[in-house]
């Protein structure tokens, strides 16, 4: 599987470093041809064909999302100086790309701004290995789960509204195909959801790959693990550990986080019995007066209760439109170049 993603990213790539291959030997010939003529012409024609040529690929740097680290981190008690130093860089790059999220609360914020200057201070005091790892050990406990549970309380209804649309049309009484397909779509929904709420920076590819990957790992832990927990959730919950790239993508460890972190509550049925209302005091028995006749086309909408007569009302709900999000525009192609610059800045400044 992995050999055919590579191969299809491949196709996909060839026209790409084509056209820059003919762009970069037209721009060659340009300059060479303008060199002739004057060298401070060609060198300025240089200068821009270069950015020209470059200004894409920086845009879909400034827009990809960070790469994840390749080794797992060093356990309690193990792993160099070198090991735990590398991880708290990762720590550190992670704390800044948590912290560019727009929709964090002033206290989640306040956590990554204190964990940020622990690690600065711990960085900067000649630190020895079991610093290293007790810093990084107060983040990921700290700082870090607070953002993963924060996304889940912020976003986790919107999934839960998903699994309620998905539920009914279940109960529709459609057939197997298409229960299965509304299971499929309903659960890469919600992961695509929860992309872009936990991950703002990222190529739509990337989100694509990250949305079909947790899909999959949630209706196979479904089915392993038997329990309560709708896939729809599950794989919105995946996307959440999928976000920490500080240590590499470990299904089995990420399926362990969630169901350790969410296990649903047995739902209790709502009672349909009414209770009975509390006993009147014994009178004399009276005769009541016949009750008037409703006629028989205001009959259905009448309702009587305990000798009183009431009139059924429909209230119509307007139902809520959620816009479909096109992904990045040009606008927030360009902002998002200069977020990248700032983080790319800070990043390598905050931590050396």
């Amino acid at each position: 599987m992995n050999h055919l993603r590579q191969t299809a990213a491949r196709e996909r790539r060839a026209p790409i470093y084509w056209w820059l291959m003919v762009m970069l030997a037209t721009g060659t010939a340009l300059v060479l041809m303008a060199h002739g003529h004057s060298r401070q012409a060609a060198a300025f024609l240089a200068v821009m064909l270069a950015a020209a040529w470059a200004a894409p690929l920086i845009a879909l740097q400034s827009l990809a999302s960070p790469r994840r680290a390749k080794a797992p981190p060093p356990g309690p008690g193990t792993g160099t100086f070198d090991d735990w130093k590398k991880q708290a860089h990762l720590l550190g790059r992670l704390l800044l790309y948590y912290g560019d999220n727009p929709d964090l609360p002033p206290e989640v914020r306040q956590a990554l701004r204190a964990a940020r200057e622990d690690l600065r201070d711990t960085l900067k005091a000649h630190p020895l290995r079991d610093d290293l790892e007790r810093v990084c050990g107060r983040i990921r406990s700290g700082a870090v789960q607070q953002v993963k549970e924060w996304l889940w309380r912020e976003h986790g209804p919107r999934v839960q509204e998903i699994v309620r649309e998905y539920e009914h049309l279940v109960a529709d009484g459609r057939d197997e195909d298409a229960r299965i397909l509304a299971l499929q779509t309903a659960m890469e929904t919600s992961a695509v959801l929860m992309t872009r709420c936990a991950m703002p920076r990222m190529l739509e590819r990337e989100r694509l790959a990250c949305a079909l990957d947790c899909a999959w790992l949630a209706a196979t832990a479904a089915v392993q693990q038997a329990s309560r927990l709708s896939p729809v959730e599950l794989s919105a919950m995946l996307v959440i550990e999928w976000s920490d790239f500080s240590e590499p993508w470990r299904p089995g460890l990420a399926v362990r986080r969630v169901f350790g972190r969410l296990q649903p509550e047995p739902a209790s049925e709502p009672a349909r019995a009414i209770a009975a209302p509390p006993p009147e005091p014994e009178s004399a028995p009276t005769e009541a007066p016949p009750s008037p006749v409703a006629p028989p086309a205001a009959a259905d909408n009448m309702v009587i209760r305990n000798g009183k007569r009431y009139r059924r009302v429909r209230v119509k709900r307007k139902r809520k439109r959620n816009r479909r999000n096109r992904g990045p525009s040009l606008v927030d192609v360009f902002i998002s170049f200069g977020q990248w610059v700032r983080y790319s800045v800070r990043a390598w400044t905050l931590y050396r």
